[in-house]
């Protein structure tokens, strides 16, 4: 299960690290555009990675997917597929549309994966799963709303700045 950790990692931070070493922008290496390509690989890049594990929770592997997070199979899993589909694709959509779009995005990963984080608390310490699959989701759904929240706000204050 490191790939929960591994994965995000590479693309929410190795991503964006090589992306503003490569940059062409004429505005490369202000603090402005840094901020907006880290954002636009935490809300885009982790919007593709909810679309990837969305399609795990609805697709033929959902009943594998569901036992390492220590949960059975059942209806409710689609639906959870289906709201990490749509929350992901506004995360990738949000590489075209960076007004309130972006925003809007950033605030539904951040009620869903917190949302998620909050049950896999609750399942790891009041019904003791210990899977994987549950305590390894933990990490990135508290970090990297957090870290999207973060690079939200110093890119809206660098919207106001001369």
């Amino acid at each position: 299960m490191a790939y929960f950790i591994v994965v995000p990692l590479l693309v929410l931070v190795v991503a964006p690290l090589v992306h503003v070493l490569v940059d062409r922008s004429p505005a490369r290496r202000t603090r402005r555009r840094v901020v907006e390509l880290w954002l636009l690989w935490v809300v885009a890049g982790g919007g593709a990675q909810s679309i990837f594990g969305g399609i795990g929770h609805i697709g033929p592997y959902a009943p594998e997917i569901a036992e390492g997070i220590g949960f059975a199979h059942t209806p409710f899993q689609w639906e959870v597929g289906w709201a990490d589909i749509a929350v992901g694709l506004l995360g990738v959509l949000s590489i075209w549309n960076r007004g309130s779009f972006l925003t809007a995005a950033v605030i539904a990963a951040a009620v869903l994966f917190w949302g998620d984080a909050i049950g896999h608390f609750m399942q790891w310490f009041g019904h003791g799963n210990t899977a994987p699959g549950n305590v390894w989701a933990i990490p990135v759904d508290v970090l990297q709303p957090l870290a999207a929240i973060g690079l939200l706000i110093a890119y809206r204050r660098g919207e106001r700045s001369p």
